[in-house]
């Protein structure tokens, strides 16, 4: 697929059966960091500032070139830490998904 293609096809709007406009994206995902790692076999493209407007140049037709902003980001930028399982419910959709917890008030709530 040519690289204009591409990234046209990452974010796109269309109508659905019904008529009713329906927007969608992707997600791009790569090998995992030594964070992400213990967690899942993949992680989400995290994009260095340096490389915003390689990225988002619509005339680039670089596709090695794009393909170097898409190796996993550096662990020494990320951090890790328990949240509270209202993360798990896609209706909680604010900053309190991600605020650390103690691991501990998860321990409470798990009965046996």
């Amino acid at each position: 697929m040519p690289i204009q293609n591409f990234a046209k096809n990452l974010r796109d709007r269309w109508k659905d059966p019904s008529g009713n406009w329906v927007k969608t994206c992707s997600i791009l995902t790569t090998t995992p960091n030594a964070v992400t790692s213990a967690v899942h076999d993949r992680m989400p493209v995290i994009i260095d500032p340096d490389g915003y407007d390689l990225w988002l140049d619509p005339g680039m037709n670089d596709a090695d070139a794009a393909s170097e902003l898409l190796k996993p980001c550096d662990a020494r930028l990320m951090r890790c830490y328990p949240v509270s399982t209202r993360i798990n419910h896609v209706a909680n959709d604010d900053e309190e998904c991600s605020v650390a917890i103690e691991l501990a008030q998860i321990q409470n709530r798990l009965s046996f």
